[in-house]
C-alpha cells in the first residue's frame, strides 16, 4: 500500500511539473518589447492555462476568446488605468470556455451595442478591472452598458469598479441573464439605464445561486425600474452592501418582480424606497426574504408592496465623510454588533462621530466632491 501511495505521489508530481513547464506567456508591448502588439492575436496563439501579458497602453481592439482558449489569462501589466481596451462594439466577447478565463488589471472603455464584456456559456473571473463609460445606441432598444452574462455563464466579478456606463435595454453596470454569478467587493457608481441602473438579474432561476455581497452602489439610476438593482424572476442573496443615493425621488435601490431574493444585512441611504415589489402580469408573485438591514434618509421605509414591512431599521450608519465619498464607517456605527461589522459593505475607517446625528449631504453635494475613483 505505502508503494503504491508513492507511486501516485510521483506520478501526480510529474502532472504538475509537466503543467507549470507548458503554461507560457504571451507579452503584448505597443513598443514592440514584447511577442506581440496588439493583444488579438497573443490570445490566438496562447493555449490553456497560458497568461497574455499586456504592457500599458491603449488597444483600440474588439478581443473575442472561445473555447480553444478556456483557461487563458488575459492580464495587464501594471494598474488597471494603466492598459487600456478601447473597442466600439464589444470590447472583450468570452464564449463556451470551461476552464474560466480570467480578465484583471485592464480598464475597458468605449464599447457600443454590445457592452464592455460578454460572456456567453462560459466560465469566467474577471477581477481589478475598470469597466467606464461603454454605453448602448439609444431609444431604449439594444443593450449596450458594462457588462453581459448569458446563456449559462458562471462569472465572479470581484474589486472592480463599474462606472458611468448607459445602457437601454439592459442595465448601465451588469446584467446576469439566466446565468450566476458572484459579485463581490465592487463600486457601482454613477451607471443608467431605461431600467435596472447598476444590475439586473434576469430569469436566472435553475442556474444556480447568485451572490451580490459587499458591494458599493452610489448614484445609479434607471428611468423605470430599479435605480440600484433590478431583479426579475430570480433569487440571489444580495446581503452586506452599500447603497447611496440610487433611484430618483420617487424609485427604489432595490426593485423586485418575481423571484425570492435574499435582502439582509444592507445599508440603504438617501433613496425614495429601499425595496419594492413589483406585480405585473404574466410574472409570479415576488416572496424577498427580508432580513435585517440599515436605512437612513429613506421618504418610504414601508418595503412597499413586499410581505414583509418589519425588515429595516431606521438609523444613521454614521459613515465617516459622507460629502467626500467616504462610506467606511466610524468606529462607533450602529453597523458594528459587537466588534464585528454586520451591516454594509465596508470597514471601520475612523474614530468614534460621538453619536452625533448628522444627516447625509444631498447627492448633488456628494457628487461634487467624489472626483475619480481609486481602484481597489
Amino acid at each position: 500500500m505505502k508503494s503504491t501511495r508513492n507511486f501516485l505521489l510521483v506520478i501526480c508530481t510529474i502532472v504538475l511539473f509537466h503543467t507549470v513547464a507548458i503554461a507560457a506567456t504571451w507579452i503584448v508591448d505597443p513598443s514592440g518589447q514584447g511577442h506581440y502588439t496588439s493583444i488579438q492575436p497573443a490570445i490566438m496563439a496562447a493555449s490553456a492555462l497560458d497568461t497574455v501579458l499586456i504592457r500599458p497602453g491603449t488597444y483600440a481592439e474588439e478581443l473575442r476568446i472561445t473555447s480553444g482558449q478556456s483557461g487563458v489569462v488575459l492580464m495587464g501589466d501594471g494598474s488597471p488605468a494603466d492598459v487600456i481596451v478601447n473597442a466600439d462594439t464589444l470590447a472583450i466577447g468570452i464564449w463556451d470556455t470551461d476552464p474560466h478565463v480570467r480578465v484583471a488589471n485592464l480598464t475597458i472603455t468605449g464599447a457600443g451595442m454590445f457592452g464592455g464584456i460578454r460572456t456567453q456559456a462560459a466560465r469566467a473571473e474577471i477581477t481589478n478591472c475598470i469597466v467606464r463609460a461603454n454605453n448602448g445606441p439609444g431609444g431604449c432598444k439594444g443593450v449596450g452598458g458594462g457588462m453581459q452574462f448569458v446563456m449559462g455563464s458562471d462569472v465572479l466579478v470581484e474589486g472592480c469598479t463599474i462606472e458611468e456606463n448607459h445602457s437601454w435595454e439592459s442595465p448601465g453596470g451588469l446584467i446576469v441573464w439566466q446565468s450566476r454569478a458572484d459579485i463581490r467587493r465592487n463600486v457601482f457608481r454613477n451607471n443608467s439605464s431605461c431600467w435596472g441602473g447598476a444590475i439586473e438579474m434576469y430569469h436566472c432561476e435553475g442556474s444556480g445561486v447568485s451572490v451580490v455581497e459587499e458591494n458599493v452602489f452610489v448614484g445609479n439610476t434607471a428611468d423605470t425600474w430599479g435605480g440600484g438593482i433590478l431583479n426579475v424572476d430570480s433569487s440571489p442573496v444580495i446581503q452586506r452592501n452599500t447603497f447611496v443615493a440610487n433611484g430618483d425621488a420617487t424609485k427604489p435601490a432595490i426593485w423586485v418582480l418575481g423571484g425570492r431574493p435574499e435582502i439582509t444585512h444592507n445599508i440603504f441611504v438617501d433613496s425614495h424606497l429601499a425595496v419594492y415589489c413589483f406585480t405585473y402580469s404574466g410574472y409570479p408573485a415576488s416572496r424577498p426574504v427580508i432580513g435585517e438591514n440599515i436605512c437612513w434618509s429613506i421618504a418610504d421605509t414601508t418595503l412597499s408592496n413586499c410581505v414583509s414591512s418589519s425588515g429595516l431599521l431606521v438609523v444613521n450608519p454614521l459613515f465617516c465623510d459622507v460629502a467626500a465619498g467616504d462610506f467606511r464607517l466610524c468606529a462607533d456605527s450602529p453597523a458594528i454588533v459587537g466588534e464585528e461589522v454586520v451591516f454594509g459593505a465596508l470597514g471601520v475607517g475612523c474614530p468614534d462621530c460621538d453619536d452625533v446625528p448628522v444627516k447625509p449631504a444631498s447627492w448633488g453635494a456628494v457628487k461634487s466632491r467624489l472626483g475619480k475613483p481609486k481602484t481597489r
